[in-house]
């Protein structure tokens, strides 16, 4: 068993040196140094040695394992023949081995032995003056110990018979498990030989790694060549960067104009809407001027006849009916518009915050590597910029960097301008509804003039329509106070009732 331990200690170590190998040379493949392959290929030899020191350690441990094995088939076989002997012997006791006949003579010839010394202690005690009783209960006492002598033997046979069948279950199981650990054994080498074949590939690629990096070190360009290569490189990359740069520079000069042709457009687009707003309010003075006058001059020329009244009420409340539905129209018509005008303006000023990030981001990207230097030394407009930077294939920083910086600002005062319109419209709209309310608000009896007016012809014409005199004279008052009836009314309603 210590010889077993050891060599499971010697695999053990075994394994972890070829890991521990295996890792370095899994490093050492990322270099490809002399030195390294050297370092590898000692490393390899001391291994080597590990491992023809362990096979010859693991050699002579599966030899004395089969020295073991074949004594252990010996014993079994021995034993199982013992066994098979027994078995025989138990159905015929007659047949009985000569190992266990002998032993029952000698139980006979003790047993004779014990009878003639009992019967000489008996004729000494009975010489001596002893009782008979105690020569009889001597006698009857070997008696009895010689009757179950052979029953003795069968047990003692059975006893050994099952010692043996446990000591042949015990060789058995200490052989399954030999074999078990010979198995081991087996795959550890496999595996160790596998590790080894893995190292010496390892081994060989990076020698023909090495022998490849000194053909290319031999066959290396000299350093004319590579200067060339690294000038054409260099120019190459020049180039493409005078055409990024000419086409950022097509690209700020188009992104301007369409600036300036939104914000041409958005003035005039402005003005227009001024001018409609303007127009609008102009006629809805003039609406609430007609009105008024119209309403003055029904009531001046109102006469005083009872006939009158209906057709005064109807006129006059035909009239307020029109002026008061203008004013409706002319109301949602102008929502219609500040509502149009306000999405106008959302859209146009997302549009004009997308162009400002990306006139932003254009910004950034040609400030970053241009030089802080010269940048007050330059005046010229966009379009002289590109005209120039196509000619010569070259990049105006510094007026490109004015360009930007100028839209910028315009988009900043474009902004600033359209707050200053949208504050405008809104004081517009307040005013106009400053203007309404002045020519149709309400009185400071709830009432607007007109509204007040209409409300009283119609109940003076249901007072003149109602028959029950009763309801009327209790209602006139309460309306006459509230309604403000003139003395015409009145005069009017009494005369219908009468």
């Amino acid at each position: 068993m210590n010889s077993t331990a050891n060599q499971s200690e010697d695999t053990t170590s075994a394994l972890a040196s070829g890991d521990a190998t295996a890792a370095v040379l899994g490093a050492s493949a990322a270099s490809n140094g002399t030195a390294e392959v050297e370092l590898l290929r000692q490393e390899l030899h001391q291994c080597q040695e590990k491992f023809v020191s362990w096979k010859a350690k693991a050699k002579s441990g599966v030899d004395q394992m089969r020295a073991q094995i074949v004594d252990l088939t010996r014993k079994l076989d021995e034993s199982n023949e013992q066994r098979a002997l027994l078995e025989a012997s138990l159905g015929n006791r007659e047949a009985l081995p000569e190992l266990y006949l002998a032993q029952c003579q000698e139980f006979m010839y003790a047993h004779a032995i014990a009878a003639a010394s009992m019967m000489v202690d008996a004729t000494s005690l009975s010489h001596n003056g002893g009782k008979p009783e105690q020569c009889k209960d001597v006698s009857t006492t070997d008696s009895a110990m010689t009757s179950p002598s052979r029953d003795t033997v069968i047990e003692n046979l059975q006893k050994a018979i099952k010692d043996q069948s446990n000591r042949l279950k015990e060789v058995q199981y200490a052989l399954k498990r030999s074999t078990n650990e010979l198995q081991q054994r087996t795959e550890a080498l496999r595996q160790q030989d596998e590790s080894l074949a893995e190292m010496k590939h390892r081994l060989t690629e990076l020698e023909t790694s090495n022998t490849s990096l000194r053909q290319q070190l031999l066959n290396a360009p000299n350093t004319d060549e590579w200067k060339q290569a690294q000038e054409d490189l260099d120019q190459q990359l020049e180039r493409t960067r005078l055409e990024y740069e000419i086409r950022e520079s097509q690209l700020v000069l188009q992104y301007s104009a369409e600036l300036q042709a939104l914000k041409a457009s958005h003035e005039r687009e402005v003005h227009e809407m001024q001018r409609e707003h303007r127009d609008a309010i102009a006629e809805t003075l003039r609406a609430a001027q007609v009105s008024s006058a119209q309403a003055t001059v029904c009531n001046s020329v109102h006469p005083p006849g009872a006939s009158d009244v209906p057709h005064h009420g109807t006129h006059s409340g035909k009239t307020d009916d029109d002026a008061y539905l203008n004013l409706l129209s002319d109301y949602k018509a102008m929502e219609r518009q500040c509502a149009t005008a306000m999405k106008e303006r959302g859209a146009m000023v997302a549009q004009q915050k997308a162009l400002l990030r990306e006139l932003k981001d254009v910004l950034h990207s040609a400030v970053g590597p241009l030089p802080a230097s010269d940048t007050s030394n330059t005046s010229v407009t966009a379009t002289t910029s590109a005209d120039e930077t196509q000619a010569t294939a070259g990049w105006n920083s510094v007026t490109d960097i004015h360009n930007l910086k100028e839209a910028v600002r315009q988009i900043h005062e474009q902004s600033l301008r359209f707050a200053g319109l949208q504050e405008e419209l809104m004081r517009t709209r307040r005013e106009v509804m400053q203007l309404r309310r002045s020519t149709t608000g309400p009185s400071e009896d709830g009432l607007g003039a007109q509204q007040l007016q209409y409300v009283r012809s119609v109940v003076v014409r249901l007072f003149c329509s109602l028959s029950d005199v009763h309801v009327a004279r209790h209602l006139l008052p309460v309306l006459s106070t509230l309604l403000k009836f003139t003395d015409e009314d009145l005069k009017a309603i009494t005369k219908a009732m009468l």
